[in-house]
């Protein structure tokens, strides 16, 4: 994917050239990326979209003291410059002189000055030392490997890879935790030898101790708001930063894309964005009829944009497996990624789309941490048994709950890993300093599955196309994390919570004309006793249409289309990929998982008993990764 890569302390100066190629070449992934890396004093480089290169220097260096190389956007430029005496330079491809400067001014301080996404690489000519700076919520992948004498990082594994002291090696301690959470918790990786940069953080690598130390310099805090304040102040504090927030990722952009879904982060910023100068065309994609793609077409039909509408066809999984888990390091999920059939197209439309990323997580939260039985909870040990369910149950993202792991891996594997799920998930606690249970469940979420999930989910539209995404400004974020209350986050009555209507309550006050299109199937209706009468009627005509369902083998719809129709494209267009990979010899003879749960699971979804379409995607993902990056190792 476009990122950044480099390595210090390389003694051989032509090894260095090599490595800089290599790792730069396995990065591109299309022949239309910009590649530039130097090799002296210190391999840096980075890899780029065409259309954001422009024609200048992705790497500065100010021939003296130091040379540096960055990726993602400051929207904070003109504030900063004035603050510190900086030079704007926004002719310069990805800040990266700014970034440069800053780091002159402020030392190791100057990544939290910084409004934006963002990775950074900064070698210290005179101190000998190499910094890496993430941003504050983590959201571009980077990875790092310390070895004898070479420290090397890229934002891709494989990168990593291209140096001979590092052998690919299967981090066998993280597979019940992907299966369990969907996603790899704390700093680890697939690949032993490789760690993950977290968020907020500094890495600095000193080349003549041969050392390195990570420095946070960010952290999410305790709330602090005014229980007396009305909710309309809320909201109009809302709609300001929301509107302000769109308007900086649309300021240098003539035609700008919007991925508009159902549901509301999405429709928020398609609504602030109409009313900017830019010219704005939204995407919708899915099920063909499926409820998306009507309300995606009422919202841009109300707000006067052209929404476009791609149909997601059966055969995606066959068709883009291999990319995605390559491109990704196996990292990032195969099911996340149903856009990608469409995004080079999308290419030739628009260069730059905003996303709703976070938005949802930060406004509300529906159940798990939000609700009465949570907040409830009486001690941290509570807490971590508590999310330890609720994020490994199928229900909520996970694919293999903990309890089944015993009877689905094999029974020597099992013996090694059957408690380090857990354990890794506690250790995900250690620094989570506080009290409320509302708290934890905020900070472990924010600092964990946010960025290891959540905003992995979203990288494979970086491959072709420019993310911008306004939930995540600053001043957005320091809003709802710091000064938003819990209890207008949900809505709990004789201990059902439902989804609150803070997004829907801030559109009808600043877009009327909005307020009364459903979202995700949930009318606007803002009592409780309305949202109980339509959603119990609602879930028993689905429980009785999905029992039909089943029996006639879906031969008849009666149940609303899912805009991701993972469970039947695994039983159409993409069945025999399937079929041919995991119930290959290769692939059951592996000492993982039992070859009778892999064929249980597999004819329990083709024969409609239970939809296991995430269990089996993660298989393939696992399968692909293990083929692709640790056979050739192996051999």
């Amino acid at each position: 994917m476009p990122g950044i890569f480099g390595c210090s302390n390389q003694n051989e100066k032509d090894l260095s050239a090599i490595l800089a190629i290599e790792m730069g070449n396995c990065m591109k992934h299309e022949n239309w990326y910009v590649v530039e890396h130097i090799s002296e004093p210190c391999v840096l480089g980075a890899v780029e979209l065409d259309f954001l290169h422009r024609g200048n220097s992705m790497i500065y260096d100010n021939g003296d003291t130091l040379v540096g190389v960055s990726r993602g956007n400051i929207y904070n430029k003109k504030e900063l410059s004035s603050k510190f005496g900086i030079q704007s330079t926004p002719f310069h491809s990805n800040d990266t002189r700014f970034i440069v400067e800053l780091y002159e001014k402020e030392g190791l301080d100057f990544a939290k000055h910084i409004n934006g996404l963002f990775l950074a690489a900064i070698y210290d000519k005179e101190k000998d030392r190499m910094i890496i700076a993430k941003d504050r919520y983590g959201y571009y992948p980077m990875y790092y490997s310390l070895s004898p004498k070479c420290f090397i990082f890229a934002s891709e594994v494989k990168a990593i890879l291209k140096n001979d002291q590092i052998t690919p090696r299967l981090n066998e301690a993280v597979i019940p935790e992907f299966f369990a959470f969907s996603f790899v918790l704390g700093d680890k990786t697939f690949f032993r030898d490789v760690k993950s940069l977290p968020p907020s953080c500094i890495l600095i690598y000193d080349e003549a101790e041969d050392t390195m130390k990570i420095k946070r310099y960010w952290d999410f805090t305790r709330k602090d708001y005014d229980p007396a304040k009305p909710l309309g102040s809320y909201l109009k504090e809302f709609n300001n930063l929301m509107k302000k927030a769109v308007e900086r990722r649309m300021l240098d952009r003539e035609n700008v894309g919007i991925f508009l879904s159902g549901g509301l982060d999405s429709r928020v910023i398609t609504a602030f964005a109409s009313q900017t100068k830019s010219h704005v065309v939204t995407f919708t994609f899915g099920v063909k009829n499926c409820e998306e793609q009507k309300i995606a077409s009422e919202v841009s039909e109300r707000l006067g944009l052209e929404n476009i509408f791609y149909e997601i066809p059966s055969n995606f999984i066959s068709e883009f497996a291999s990319e995605i888990v390559y491109r990704g390091d196996g990292l990032i999920r195969l099911r996340d990624c149903h856009f990608i059939a469409f995004l080079d197209e999308i290419r030739r439309k628009v260069k730059t789309v905003l996303l709703g990323t976070f938005g949802g997580d930060l406004s509300c939260r529906p159940e798990g941490r939000l609700s009465g039985k949570f907040v409830n909870l009486k001690n941290r040990e509570e807490v971590i048994n508590f999310l330890i369910g609720y994020y490994s149950s199928v229900v909520n993202g996970g694919v293999l709950p903990l309890n089944q792991h015993s009877k689905a891996f094999t029974e020597e594997f099992a013996h090694k890993v059957i408690d380090k799920a857990r354990a890794s998930f506690i250790d995900t606690f250690v620094e989570i300093e506080f009290d409320s249970t509302s708290d934890m469940g905020d900070y472990w979420e924010y600092r964990n599955r946010e960025p290891n999930y959540i905003f992995r989910a979203s990288q494979h539209i970086n491959w072709y196309l420019e993310t911008r995404h306004p939930f995540m400004d600053n001043d957005l974020v320091d809003f709802f994390a710091f000064r938003f209350p819990p209890e207008l986050r949900r809505r709990e009555v004789v201990g059902i919570t439902f989804e609150d209507t803070f997004l829907q309550r801030a559109l009808a006050q600043s877009f009327p004309s909005l307020s009364d299109i459903p979202w995700h199937g949930i009318p606007p209706d803002s009592s409780i006793l309305g949202v109980i009468a339509v959603e119990g009627l609602r879930f028993i005509r689905k429980r009785c249409a999905k029992v039909l369902e089943r029996l006639l083998k879906k031969k008849i719809v009666l149940t609303p289309l899912d805009f991701r129709g993972y469970d039947e494209w695994l039983r159409t267009g993409s069945k025999q990929y399937m079929l041919d990979l995991l119930l290959a010899e290769k692939t059951l003879r592996r000492p993982y998982f039992r070859r009778e749960f892999v064929r249980k699971v597999i004819n329990e979804h083709l024969d409609y008993k239970k939809n296991h379409d995430q269990l089996i995607c993660d298989f393939i993902n696992f399968e692909l990764m293990n083929r692709i990056f640790f056979e050739s190792a192996e051999a």
